[in-house]
């Protein structure tokens, strides 16, 4: 959800209705390293990421034929975009990762076992239209479904709200997979709150959470959000969890635009599993007291049909790329919160190699987020979010500190 968070940076926030900016505008870094990888690599989208997945499967350790199943599916999700040389410029922006790569990868740290893998796709990335975009994400997702045996009934309950024929914002429906020792992946999908007009965003939610049952639980968060709805907070991503999930869940993403690290505790005290105190503590540790303008903080909230009337789940998301300096840096904050936390940070460093051989002080933007889970009878989990760098390495910022950009512009200016 890289550079869509841009899109809803500042007030008003262009979630949906903007149009994308130009490939041809991305800031790319110059000199050596400015590539993701030194290693000879595949000039091809879908061999550059798959390359990149399969060295985080090893690392999870999937076997070889579970590593390669994964990677067919990933190339199967890129669709027509998978072959597209990588030194041709995307056909469309797709707002998953800053330079427009389709493709996110993250590692979910528990603190009592081993690191879970995902991979999050746009799969209508090689449309040019985003009508076009939203047919051929559908028809992925069923495909998927069919070949896994996956019911899609909350899909299809709400498909007339969040894939209307004339869909507006930057995305329609994106994919991620929770990649699993045996059995089929987990299937995510995340849909675009604002999909009818980011003025609709509240009434879009409201109806979708009613018609998956969990209306009284969101009137919590309905409520928070109405005096800040939309200056203030908006909603991103309307995400289900599909197949066979243990707990499966509904999600609902909220941007706070501008919010200071205790304006983002407060927002977690809607879930009474969640301790604000340790929301606090991780964007303090990242942005300092000042207000997150340069990319906003995001909220997740998390509900399941076992809960009673309240979310049941929190989780924030920190852009930490847009306060540091370079990955160095976002490795560093990433190794002390898995630290806190007690959970060993030698699987991050190997991620970290398995995704490029380029020194991380040399850009900045490979450790796009990290993000703090806290949810019913669960211990704290930490993620970290990496953009696969297939197009371009931002350079490191000159000025990493909270509040005003490093370019000397609003995050609201970026967006117009």
């Amino acid at each position: 959800m890289d550079a869509y968070t841009q899109q809803c940076a500042g007030p008003q926030g262009g979630a949906a209705g903007t149009p994308p900016p130009s490939p041809g505008l991305l800031p790319t870094a110059t000199g050596p390293g400015a590539r993701t990888a030194a290693r000879s690599e595949p000039d091809r989208l879908g061999e550059f990421t798959a390359g990149q997945l399969g060295r985080l499967c090893d690392l999870v350790g999937m076997d070889a034929r579970r590593r390669t199943a994964h990677q067919r599916v990933l190339c199967d999700l890129l669709g027509p975009a998978s072959a597209r040389p990588l030194a041709d410029l995307p056909p469309s922006p797709s707002f998953v990762s800053d330079d427009h790569t389709p493709v996110e990868f993250s590692l979910t740290f528990p603190a009592d076992g081993a690191p879970v893998l995902r991979v999050l796709v746009d799969p209508g990335c090689a449309a040019r239209a985003l009508p076009d975009n939203a047919r051929t994400a559908w028809a992925a997702v069923g495909r998927l479904a069919t070949q896994w045996g996956f019911r899609l009934d909350e899909l299809t309950r709400v498909s007339d709200l969040f894939l209307p024929p004339v869909p507006h914002g930057p995305l329609a429906l994106w994919s991620a997979l929770e990649l699993r020792p045996s059995g089929p992946p987990g299937l995510k999908l995340y849909l675009n709150a604002g999909s009818r007009g980011v003025e609709r965003g509240m009434e879009t939610v409201c109806e979708a959470m009613s018609r998956l049952g969990h209306g009284p639980a969101f009137e919590s968060v309905r409520s928070y959000l109405k005096p800040r709805f939309p200056e203030r907070a908006t909603l991103l991503f309307f995400a289900l969890d599909v197949g066979p999930w243990t707990e499966p869940r509904v999600k609902v993403y909220v941007v706070h635009h501008q919010a200071t690290a205790t304006e983002a505790a407060d927002a977690a005290r809607l879930v009474p599993s969640a301790c604000p105190e340790r929301v606090a503590e991780l964007c303090r540790r990242i942005g300092g007291d000042e207000s997150f303008g340069r990319l906003p903080l995001v909220s997740c909230y998390s509900f399941t049909g076992a809960d009673a009337g309240r979310p049941t789940g929190h989780t924030i998301h920190v852009p930490v790329r847009a306060y540091v300096r370079d990955d160095q840096d976002a490795r560093d904050h990433a190794v002390r919160l898995l630290r806190q936390y007690g959970i060993h940070s030698a699987p991050l460093d190997r991620a970290l190699a398995a995704l490029t051989t380029r020194r991380l002080s040399a850009g900045v933007g490979l450790i796009s987020y990290l993000s703090l889970v806290q949810a019913d009878r669960q211990a704290p989990r930490i993620t970290a979010y990496f953009s696969p760098e297939a197009y371009h390495v931002f350079p490191p910022r000159e000025d990493a500190g909270p509040g005003t950009p490093a370019d000397g512009h609003c995050a609201a200016d970026r967006t117009s």
